[in-house]
């Protein structure tokens, strides 16, 4: 069996067919050929903090989508996977056929496109990928809400993401050693459940940090800061980058609405809540039956019932952790598979666009209603 291209990446176990990567022809792109998509890439590093369980200076990489102006269409298409060029034979199990293969991928957004003259307040939303896992792996969702107005970040955090790039060009691989250690010790003997979450919180709150100094460094650039409507800053992630969504939004006002991908909430808003909007969406598991999700549901729908502003669960049967992210949908070769995996992004940005365009943007009538069926619950929590 050929080694999974993406190495370390916990959540993509079972992602790739036969562990590889594989091309599919001719390769896809969204619907959004009347829409222009600009992007810019940054590498940038907070002298400010330094990491307390690895030391040094934090450093993210971000990509950032935007409306282009028409002219972006004389501009290259952006590379799927970010930094591409610099990672070109650095990232652990990946080959030059991988490489070649994810270059296939073509985008709707064009690299370093001029960003639209029309753009004046436009909504921002800050987004953080899964454990191990890459904000490229996410282009589906930023491509759509930069063509419907939005400007849109993903950071790739130093450790915890697939590979960071710094000042130098010099790779940082994933490094995982935090959480290998506090996952290798045993509950209750070494360590009792709500040590364990309030350690994980610990970690969260870094990457939320970073999520937040990316806030502040993208409003000091130009033009794009100000284009940005600071009244209009929401946030998502998914799995360990929703828990750090939920952090940012505790530790920073300007934060307006969370969506969270299937991600455990930190153990500090376990406990009080946030004051925001908040929207879960969740695979729908046998939580009636399986006392581990039984557990894992109550304390979900604790966190909303603490929650200050209205929140919503939104879990559907038939998804996994892995349902979240693009690729699936990218890489997918039997035309059934292609469109089981874009009705499945679709559906998401369904809930996330119905929520976001009434809670952040004040627009229309929420979309969303109490739901139960085999195969959709909608649970509201409405303050």
């Amino acid at each position: 069996m050929k080694k999974n291209p993406l190495g370390v990446l916990y959540v993509m176990i079972a992602l790739f067919y036969c562990g590889g990567l594989r091309c599919q022809e001719p390769p896809k792109v969204l619907s959004l050929a009347s829409k222009t998509i600009g992007t810019w890439q940054y590498v940038w590093e907070d002298t400010s903090r330094i990491d307390a369980y690895y030391g040094g200076e934090r450093i993210i990489n971000v990509q950032v989508w935007y409306p282009g102006e028409k002219s972006a269409l004389e501009y290259a298409r952006t590379p799927y996977l970010l930094f591409e060029d610099k990672l070109f034979k650095k990232l652990n199990g990946w080959t030059a056929q991988d490489f070649a293969t994810a270059n296939k991928i073509q985008t709707n957004s064009r690299i370093h496109a001029p960003i639209s003259n029309e753009l004046t307040r436009a909504p921002l939303l800050i987004f953080s990928p899964s454990l191990g896992g890459n904000i490229s792996y996410y282009t589906y969702y930023a491509e759509y809400f930069a063509a419907h107005g939005y400007v849109v970040m993903g950071i790739n955090h130093l450790y915890e993401s697939e590979a960071i790039v710094d000042l130098n060009g010099s790779i940082y691989p994933a490094d995982l050693k935090f959480h290998d250690s506090l996952k290798s010790l045993k509950i209750p003997e070494e360590i009792t459940a709500d040590g364990y979450r309030e350690a994980m919180g610990a970690r969260q709150k870094v990457l939320a940090e970073d999520m937040l100094f990316a806030l502040n460094s993208l409003l000091s650039e130009r033009p794009i800061g100000n284009k940005i409507d600071q009244n209009k800053i929401g946030v998502f992630g998914h799995s360990m980058g929703g828990a750090a969504a939920i952090y940012a939004a505790l530790l920073d006002n300007r934060i307006k609405s969370v969506i969270d991908l299937d991600g455990t909430p930190p153990t500090l808003a376990l406990e009080y809540g946030i004051d925001v909007p908040f929207l879960f969406i969740e695979d729908l598991t046998d939580y009636r039956n399986h006392t581990g999700y039984a557990k894992m549901h109550e304390r979900r729908s604790l966190f909303c019932e603490r929650n200050k502003s209205d929140s919503w669960r939104v879990l559907i049967h038939g998804f996994n952790h892995n349902s979240f992210l693009d690729i699936n949908y990218y890489f997918a070769e039997d035309p059934s598979e292609v469109k089981a995996e874009q009705e499945n992004l679709n559906l998401i940005l369904d809930f996330m666009n119905g929520f976001l365009d009434h809670y952040l943007l004040n627009g229309d009538a929420l979309p969303l209603q109490q739901t139960h069926s085999e195969k959709l619950e909608i649970i509201p929590f409405i303050k």
